[in-house]
C-alpha cells in the first residue's frame, strides 16, 4: 500500500520516473528527496523548538537542533545533485557525479558537530538539573512528529532504492534515526515527570549524543570508501560479462575494471576471440562489444582483444600438466590467457595470467609466480621459462 502511494507521489514530481537508468531522472530523484526533507524538517524544527522552549527541556531543544543538521543534510543533498547535473568540463572531464559520494561525508561532519553540542548541554542538565514545564499534550505532539518522520523516511528510502543512491539512502536513514531519538526523548520526559527526576532529561540527551557520534563515524566511513575506489558489485560485473559474451565472436571475458563516477561508468575488459578470424574482424568484434557496453552503462568502454590460439594436441597436453601443477597452489583460484610460445633449442615458454584468492597478501602475491615457475620447470619437460602475470585485485 505504502509503495504504491510512494510510486504515485514520485510520478507526480518526477518526469519519466520509471526510467531510473537515465541520468536526468536519477538527478530528479535526488532533488525530490532533498526538497521533501528541507520543507518537512524545517516545519518540524519550528514545532519542536517551540515545544523545547515552552517546556525548558534540554533534550527536546537538543533534538530540535539535531533537526537543523537534518535540514543541512537535505540542503547538501539538493546541492550535490544539482552539481552532479552539470556537464563535464576541461578541469572535470569525468563530470561531477562523484559529488553524490561527497554529500554523505559532509553529512557525517554535521552529525559529529550535533553530537558534541548535544552532549555538552545534556551533561549540564544531568549534573545541575532544572525543573521542566511538563504538560500532558507534550509527549503526544512529539509522537505526532515521529509519525511524520517515519513516513518521510519511508518515502525517501523508496526514492533512494529506486536509483540505488547511497546519498539518498543516507538522508533517509537520518529521518529514521530522528524518529528513534524523539521516542527516547519522550521516554525521558515521561519517566522524569512521573518519578520527579528532571536529570533524566539530561541522561536522555547524553544517549542521543552518543548515538549521533556513532552515526557520524559510520556514515563518514561509508562515504570515504567510494571516493577511495569502491569494488563494483557482483551484479555489475556479471551484467558486463554477460553483455560482452553476447557479442558474436567473444568466447569469454576477463580482467574487467570498473570506475564508478556516480552518473557514468568507465569500463575496460579483455575479450577472448579466436585468432583465426584475423586482425580486422577481431577489431570489429571488440568495437561492437564497446558500443554495446557504452549504450547500456553510459560513459566509456574499452575492449582489449586477446587472440585465442588454436589448441593442438601438444598444447592441450602441456596445459593439462600445468593444471596438475596448480593443484599444489591453493592461493591460485583460476587462470586465463594460457599460451605456449616456441623458445630456443626446441624448448617452450608458458605464458598465463593468474587469478589469486582475495585474501592473499600483496607480499605473498609477489612470491607465488616465482614458486610456480620453479615447480612448472620441474614437472613439465622442455620448459625454458614462464611469463606469469598476477591479475590485480581491482580487475575481475
Amino acid at each position: 500500500m505504502d509503495i504504491e502511494f510512494h510510486r504515485k507521489l514520485a510520478k507526480r514530481f518526477i518526469k519519466d520516473s520509471d526510467n531510473t537508468d537515465n541520468k536526468s531522472v536519477r538527478i530528479q530523484y535526488g532533488l525530490v528527496a532533498g526538497w521533501f526533507g528541507i520543507y518537512g524538517t524545517f516545519i518540524l524544527f519550528v514545532v519542536k523548538m517551540t515545544l523545547g522552549v515552552l517546556s525548558g527541556s534540554v533534550s527536546v531543544i537538543a533534538n530540535a537542533f539535531h533537526l537543523l543538521s537534518h535540514l543541512a543534510n537535505s540542503i547538501i543533498l539538493v546541492i550535490s545533485f544539482k552539481v552532479t547535473a552539470r556537464p563535464a568540463t576541461a578541469k572535470n572531464p569525468f563530470g561531477h557525479g562523484r559529488m553524490e559520494h561527497i554529500a554523505p561525508l559532509i553529512m557525517s561532519i554535521f552529525l559529529f558537530i550535533s553530537g558534541i553540542q548535544i552532549g555538552e548541554h545534556s551533561l549540564h542538565q544531568a549534573i545541575e538539573p532544572h525543573e521542566l514545564h511538563y504538560w500532558r499534550a507534550l509527549p503526544w505532539i512529539l509522537l505526532g512528529i515521529i509519525i511524520v518522520k517515519q513516513w518521510l523516511s519511508r518515502f525517501v528510502t523508496f526514492l533512494g532504492e529506486r536509483v540505488d543512491s547511497h546519498a539518498i539512502l543516507a538522508n533517509a536513514a537520518h529521518h529514521k534515526i530522528e524518529s528513534v531519538m524523539t521516542f527516547m526523548v519522550i521516554a525521558g520526559l515521561v519517566t522524569g515527570h512521573h518519578f520527579h527526576h528532571p536529570e533524566f532529561d539530561g541522561y536522555t540527551g547524553l544517549l542521543v549524543s552518543a548515538w549521533l557520534l556513532y552515526l557520524g563515524y559510520t556514515h563518514g566511513k561509508e562515504a570515504v570508501v567510494p571516493l577511495l575506489g569502491q569494488a563494483p558489485s557482483k551484479d555489475i560485473i556479471n551484467k558486463i560479462r554477460e553483455m560482452a559474451q553476447s557479442v558474436e565472436g567473444v568466447n569469454n571475458v576477463h580482467e574487467i575494471i570498473v570506475h564508478d563516477y556516480g552518473s557514468m561508468y568507465l569500463i575496460s575488459l579483455h575479450a577472448e576471440i579466436p585468432e583465426k578470424l584475423g586482425a580486422i574482424e577481431m577489431h570489429e568484434i571488440t568495437e561492437r562489444c564497446e558500443h554495446k557496453l557504452r549504450t547500456t552503462f553510459g560513459g566509456e568502454a574499452v575492449c582489449h582483444m586477446d587472440p585465442m590460439m588454436e589448441m593442438t594436441p601438444e598444447i592441450e597436453a602441456i596445459e593439462e600438466e600445468f593444471k596438475q601443477v596448480l593443484k599444489a597452489f591453493p592461493q591460485i583460484v583460476s587462470y586465463h590467457d594460457f599460451r605456449v610460445v616456441a623458445g630456443t633449442q626446441g624448448r617452450n615458454i608458458i605464458v598465463a595470467d593468474i587469478d589469486l584468492a582475495e585474501d592473499v597478501h600483496v607480499d605473498e602475491s609477489d612470491r607465488i609466480p616465482k614458486d610456480l615457475e620453479i615447480q612448472v620447470q620441474k614437472e613439465i619437460q622442455n620448459i625454458l621459462y614462464c611469463h606469469l602475470y598476477i591479475t590485480p585485485k581491482f580487475s575481475y
